[in-house]
């Protein structure tokens, strides 16, 4: 009969949690993501299981103020000025810092369509590679709707079949995944900032690139940008405003939209927004002549479609597109 110590059987145990630590440690990476809006770069940083792309701990996570968008549409040539190559070679320095900084061992940066619309734009990807070695990859719109419907179902835990809506600059999207149409996607040309200039061209006849602010807005003009609203929702396919109807659906909002100006104004921690909340933020902010433009037009596009859609409540995911890049397999493998 073999005999053990209780001392031997100590360092046995410590020897195996020690291995079992370390084996589940080495079934992590460490990926610092890089997502480049408009005018601003995301970024994030975590350790992820390179088997199940799940996030299993946050290290970093930010934001850059850019102004790419700002830039290409300060001329007619859709040519990013000498100026903005510059600068994004600065703030990719900065990102690379923080790359060494947390030891992440691969980094992805993503543009989308302000990158597709300029034609120079190659030439600041190739700058930024040699001075910084990130590697900048120009989404296609199918890679980017691929990405985009992966993040929106990242940021519902909801069982059941969720809506996610996504407002971006130029356009949004509501999106749904049933099991019997399967995935689906129904996307609109006017996002916040087309909605803003819609706001001041059209409805307040305002020159382009007018610079003062769109409030003070009056009641008729203020009624006018909610019906606009409410005709762009009413362009909503029947599979999901179908999906709408069903009682208990849960239709969660994420982009900064939502997660940024007056959303978060309104929901404070709570992360729930409420169609009576929002219409008393956007009469409380009509008259003032220092509400933030792009909050209050944003406010009164999500107002109209919640109007139209009979939407009365909606979840507010904190859980953003570049914190899904870090689990979409298809950018790491």
């Amino acid at each position: 009969m073999q005999i053990f110590n209780k001392a031997s059987i100590g360092v046995s145990a410590a020897a195996v949690l020690l291995f079992s630590c370390q084996s589940a440690m080495a079934k992590l990476e460490r990926r610092m993501a890089i997502e480049i809006n408009a005018n601003t770069i995301y970024f994030a940083i975590a350790d992820v299981n390179k088997k199940t792309d799940k996030i299993y701990r946050h290290l970093d996570y930010g934001s850059l103020e850019a102004g790419f968008y700002d830039d290409l549409s300060s001329g007619d040539n859709h040519f990013f000025s000498s100026f903005m190559l510059k600068k994004a070679q600065s703030l990719f320095h900065k990102l690379r810092t923080r790359q060494e900084h947390f030891k992440a061992v691969k980094v992805r940066a993503i543009a989308t369509d302000t990158f597709r619309e300029a034609h120079n734009a190659e030439e600041l990807v190739q700058k930024v590679r040699r001075t910084t070695g990130i590697d900048i990859r120009i989404l296609s719109p199918e890679e980017e709707d691929r990405m985009d419907f992966f993040s929106a179902f990242r940021a519902t835990d909801n069982s059941e079949t969720p809506v996610v809506w996504d407002i971006g600059k130029e356009r949004f999207q509501l999106i749904i995944s049933d099991p019997e149409a399967g995935p689906f996607t129904h996307k609109g040309d006017f996002g916040s900032v087309s909605f803003m200039k819609y706001l001041k061209e059209v409805v307040q006849n305002k020159p382009p690139h007018f610079p003062g602010s769109l409030s003070p807005i009056s009641t008729k003009e203020l009624e006018a940008g909610i019906t606009f609203a409410r005709y762009l929702a009413r362009r909503t396919p029947v599979i999901i405003r179908k999906e709408l109807k069903r009682d208990n659906v849960k239709i969660t909002g994420i982009g900064p939209v939502f997660q940024e100006g007056f959303a978060e104004e309104i929901t404070g921690h709570r992360m729930s927004l409420d169609k009576g909340k929002l219409e008393k933020y956007i009469l409380d902010h009509a008259s003032s002549s220092d509400t933030n433009e792009a909050s209050f037009s944003s406010a009164i596009l999500v107002f109209g479609f919640m109007e139209e859609l009979d939407i009365t409540q909606m979840f507010i995911s904190d859980h953003n597109s570049t914190v899904g890049m870090l689990e979409f397999p298809i950018l790491w493998h």
